[in-house]
Parts: C-alpha cells; sequence; structure tokens
C-alpha cells in the first residue's frame, strides 16, 4: 500500500489535475509534484495551492448540496 499525502488526497479529493492545480497555483507542475511527495513549500507556494483548493473544495460541496435538493 502507497501512503498518499494530504495535499494529494485534498486535490484528487477536490476533482483536480496536479497540472490543473499548478495551472491555478501558478506553480511549475513539477515543483507541485514534489511538494506532494514532502518537499516543503515557500509560505507563498503554500498560501496558492491552499486557495485553490479551497476554493475548488467550496465549489464541489456546493455542488453536491444542490444535486442533494
Amino acid at each position: 500500500m502507497q501512503y498518499e499525502s494530504p495535499l494529494k488526497a485534498m486535490r484528487i479529493e477536490a476533482g483536480l489535475s496536479l497540472r490543473e492545480v499548478a495551472r491555478r497555483a501558478d506553480i511549475n507542475p513539477g515543483r507541485l509534484s514534489v511538494i506532494e511527495r514532502g518537499l516543503v513549500p515557500s509560505d507563498k507556494e503554500r498560501d496558492k495551492i491552499r486557495q485553490v483548493l479551497l476554493i475548488a473544495l467550496t465549489q464541489q460541496q456546493a455542488k453536491s448540496m444542490e444535486e442533494g435538493e
């Protein structure tokens, strides 16, 4: 069984590819890949990634709620 990083798990839950998160956060996809594997991001990178994932997860939750009504 492979260990999945919390960041990768959140990205997958948000329904986004690594390349899409990298594009939205304006981070090189290779850099994001190594961050997902454990490299500590800079504060700026961390904030950008957090914002992208928060927005995506919020939108996904809203969509799920709409479909459940």
